[in-house]
């Protein structure tokens, strides 16, 4: 009876710690009372301060909580899926293998999109309709383009659902649909037979990595910091955590992030930058831009422009610049002006 009591009351409280995440997951999502504090503290591992990626993840570690209680009610499910000692971590390994395989696509229909355009595979699109959107090989939005059209009538308006991205990957990136769901379960599974510590950082790595693969993909913050996670719970086998479970995980991740930091990097132009405009229907005031060539050729128009700039300033600039006067840009991007460093002045003065 003791333990009974004792189950109850651990029962008890998970279920509260899932409805106050929920509750405070639709508190943001209504109202704007503690959206920038919740947003702030969460910044390090949503990698920026989106209100929607937020309440997604809130909204998801209480909904993983509740799920987890009642799957431990159900002695027939267990009974089905816990068939063998330790199936749990085939379950976790299937999750990270088909989130990977997810992430890469996704990666390559970032290429898709930049070769059936005729342009640079080391470009940001900037979608214009039905509003501003942008995405690249090293943050996709493809996947994110497909949440937004499933989302488009509930989320307020100020949150970008990528939207505008979703017809140059349709219909390749409604493949995110039965991964995520299939994902979701067997994360699930894999995550139910866990004890203590490594459950709860399994339940946060898992959400991560599924908030990372719609909004910013193979490369992004949420999505590289889940996976990492996730297969340091794998090579611990449920156990206390020691330096020998790090070796594995570290190597995986060490070759991810090479192949970004050599994408990133190799694919940067720090000469100038070349702003692919497709269908431009007006005249565009370009002089503030230094632009040392325009060229024509068809839809598209190419303009190369000898400006310091940093990338995140001019995209915003494009935005105003060529909304409701074009269908999409594609710019070049240069790693080095996120840093105001003499290495970015050296570049930028050759």
């Amino acid at each position: 009876m003791e333990i009974n009591r004792k189950l109850f009351e651990q029962e008890r409280v998970k279920i509260l710690i899932a409805f106050i995440l929920i509750f405070l997951a639709l508190i943001i999502l209504v109202s704007d009372s503690v959206d920038s504090l919740i947003t702030t503290i969460l910044w390090p591992l949503l990698e920026g301060s989106s209100e929607g990626k937020t309440v997604i993840f809130l909204g998801m570690l209480g909904v993983f909580i509740i799920l987890d209680v009642l799957l431990d009610k159900s002695s027939f499910i267990n009974d089905k899926l816990y068939c063998r000692d330790n199936i749990h971590f085939k379950y976790l390994l299937a999750t990270i293998l088909i989130l990977l395989a997810c992430a890469f696509f996704g990666f390559v229909l970032e290429l898709y999109i930049r070769h059936s355009m005729g342009v640079s595979p080391f470009t940001i699109l900037t979608s214009m309709h039905p509003y501003p959107s942008t995405s690249s090989p090293m943050h996709s939005h493809a996947y994110k383009s497909v949440l937004g059209l499933l989302s488009y009538y509930v989320v307020p308006g100020h949150v970008n659902t990528g939207i505008s991205i979703l017809k140059y990957v349709e219909p390749y990136a409604y493949v995110v649909i039965p991964v995520w769901i299939v994902t979701y379960i067997t994360g699930l599974f894999g995550f139910h037979k866990m004890t203590g510590l490594n459950k709860c950082v399994c339940i946060m790595a898992l959400t991560l990595a599924l908030i990372g693969l719609l909004d910013g993909g193979l490369y992004s913050q949420p999505f590289l910091i889940g996976i990492g996670l996730l297969w340091l719970m794998y090579y611990s086998n449920d156990e206390r955590l020691k330096l020998k479970h790090f070796i594995k995980p570290v190597v995986i991740m060490g070759y991810i992030l090479l192949v970004a930091m050599i994408c990133e990097v190799g694919g940067s132009d720090t000469t100038s930058h070349t702003l692919t405009v497709i269908n431009q229907t007006e005249p565009v005031d370009m002089s503030e831009y230094n632009v040392v060539e325009c060229i024509q050729d068809g839809q598209k128009t190419t303009y190369v422009m000898n400006t310091t700039t940093p990338d995140k300033t001019l995209i915003t600039s494009v935005f105003d610049k060529f909304k409701d006067k074009s269908d999409a840009t594609f710019m070049s991007w240069n790693f080095y002006s996120y840093f105001d460093n003499p290495n970015t002045r050296i570049l930028n003065s050759k």
